[in-house]
This record gives C-alpha cells, sequence and structure tokens, in this order.
C-alpha cells in the first residue's frame, strides 16, 4: 500500500484534499496539519518514508522543507507557487500533451498549476500546437472566481457577517498587472510577451470562469470560430476530464448567460467557443477546488504512482 502524507493546512488545495483521500482505500494516508506541533525528527523521518508527499504550504515554507527530503525514492507535488515555473520541476497539467502526461508519471517533483493559468492554457494551447495562434499574439484573459480561491483567511472575511459592503460585489485584482500568473502561462504554453489578466473575485464560494477575446483577423490563419471550436473540440477528444461543449446552441442552452459557479462541485472542465467569422470567444469553467486543486492533486498523484490517473477523481 501505498503512503501519502498531506504535509501543511496553508492554500486552497487544503479545504478538500482531505475530503477526496479519505475513501482511498488503496492508499495510506497521513495528515500533518501542523508542522510544529510534532518534533521535527519525527516530520523528517515521515517526510522520507512516503510515497509521495502533497505539501501545502505558503512557497516559503515550501523552500524550506524541500532540503529536508534526502530519500530521492519520496515524490513531491508541490501546491504552492514556488516552483511553477522551475526547470527542475514538471508541470503538472497532463492535458497539455501526451508528453507532458508522460513526465508526470516518471517525474519526482510536480509542481500544481494555478486555476488562472490552467483555465487560460487550456484555451489557447490547442491553437498554439495547431499553428493557429502565433505566439507573439497580444492576448486578453478575463476571469471570475469564488472566494475559496484566498483559502481560509478570505472565506472568513467573506462569510463574516459584519463584512464590508463592497464585499457584496465582484472586486478586480492584480490592478498593477504584476501578476505571476503571466510568468506562468507563458512558461506552460511558450507563448512570447505577457498577457493581461483581468482577476476578479466574487461574492460566491467555489467554481471559476475564464475567458479569452480572440480577434480573427490577428491569427496566424484566418478561421471561422467554428473552425476554433473543431481544433480545440479534436485536441481534448481523449480527455476525460475536459468537456468540449457543442457549437451550435451553447449560447441557447445557457440561456444567454454562463454563470462562474456552475462546474462547482466537479472535478471536470467545460470548454465553450463562441462567435463567428471575426471574434472569437474562448471561455472555460471549472472548480478551483476540483481540477483547479485537490482534484488536480490526486490526477497527478495517480500518475505519478502508476495508478489509474481517474481514480478518485472521475466520479460521473
Amino acid at each position: 500500500m501505498k503512503k501519502v502524507l498531506v504535509d501543511g493546512h496553508y492554500g486552497t488545495v487544503n479545504l478538500n484534499i482531505n475530503q477526496m483521500l479519505r475513501d482511498r482505500s488503496d492508499l495510506e494516508v497521513i495528515y500533518l496539519e501542523n508542522t510544529k506541533s510534532v518534533p521535527k525528527e519525527q516530520r523528517v523521518n515521515l517526510l522520507n518514508t512516503a510515497d509521495v508527499v502533497i505539501l501545502c504550504q505558503s512557497a516559503q515554507t515550501v523552500v524550506e522543507t524541500i532540503p529536508l527530503i534526502t530519500n530521492r525514492e519520496v515524490k513531491v507535488i508541490d501546491t504552492s507557487n514556488a516552483n511553477r515555473m522551475s526547470p527542475t520541476w514538471v508541470y503538472g497539467m497532463p492535458e497539455l500533451s501526451q508528453e507532458q502526461r508522460a513526465k508526470i508519471c516518471g517525474a519526482r517533483f510536480v509542481a500544481l498549476p494555478a486555476p488562472i493559468a490552467v483555465g487560460t492554457v487550456a484555451l489557447i494551447n490547442p491553437l498554439l500546437k495547431g499553428k493557429i495562434m502565433p505566439p507573439f499574439l497580444p492576448l486578453y484573459v478575463n476571469s471570475v472566481v469564488g472566494y475559496s480561491s484566498g483559502g481560509a483567511n478570505m472565506i472568513t472575511m467573506y462569510e463574516d457577517p459584519n463584512r464590508p459592503r463592497a464585499y457584496s460585489s465582484a472586486r478586480q485584482y492584480g490592478l498593477d498587472q504584476n501578476i505571476l500568473q503571466q510568468k506562468e502561462i507563458m512558461h506552460a504554453c511558450g507563448i512570447s510577451y505577457r498577457p493581461s489578466l483581468n482577476p476578479m473575485i466574487d461574492d460566491y464560494p467555489n467554481g471559476i470562469l475564464v475567458t479569452v477575446p480572440l480577434q480573427l483577423r490577428t491569427l496566424a490563419k484566418r478561421l471561422h470560430s467554428r473552425q476554433i471550436w473543431e481544433t480545440i473540440n479534436r485536441f481534448y477528444e481523449r480527455e476525460r476530464l475536459i468537456e468540449v461543449e457543442p457549437f451550435e446552441g451553447s449560447v441557447e442552452k445557457l440561456g444567454g448567460f454562463m454563470d462562474a459557479g456552475g462546474m462547482a462541485g466537479s472535478n471536470k472542465m467545460q470548454i465553450f467557443v463562441f462567435g463567428d467569422n471575426d471574434i472569437c470567444l474562448l471561455a472555460v469553467r471549472f472548480d478551483n477546488l476540483g481540477k483547479g486543486g485537490a482534484g488536480a492533486v490526486i490526477q497527478n498523484m495517480n500518475l505519478m504512482l502508476g495508478i489509474d490517473e481517474y481514480r478518485g477523481v472521475l466520479t460521473d
């Protein structure tokens, strides 16, 4: 039986990782929520006797923890932003390519992507791989996410009955456009310039919607939006966690509106393509606690352990 150590309690992954691992009879799971509650020697022993260590820690704590893992047989998943662009860590998004999935299978160190980056890369990677979108194209990315994205502290703030009035409306952040996910997106799919990110947090628990508008005349190939959909649909046709919705009828099916929390509670992603011969709108929604959080951790962990990739992840 494989041994999994969940080390720490920081960040959004910690919000439901325990629940996702609870029913895994094939794993021995150890939770070390308070790393200061056990002697250092005991913690080091746990870190070096697990098959996989899942680090639910701040980036600074991760940097301090990694040197303690001296057993080269131990595999590590970092849920912080400390190693997402490190050349010695594998980016934990299997859907990038079959080559990426193989890298994760053989990796010792895997870094969990940020939800905004996951959504953006899922939308544009098929077009980059198909040489439809040039890597130097200016990109504008809009997103809205639930308040659980800020972790336990932000959840407490939003659910406080005496909270500020501003919390009742959508709030944009990243106003200075100095956002780490910009570089992460560049790293993950090889675009040349920082995309403009317009992220918002809103008054609902969980779920994220990411949209990327495209002026079709600026692409390497002038295509209709339906051909863009065909490219994306073909790219993901064998991916069990990504559902590409039909091009025709999607707007009517949605009633003209797309709610950002529409995939809350799921570990899948839902991709839409809208538009005509001039402007195309790419959209993806998923749960920032599922495919954007603990669900992605479990998927990567399964691959690293040689277990069915979707065990404990795909429930429908």
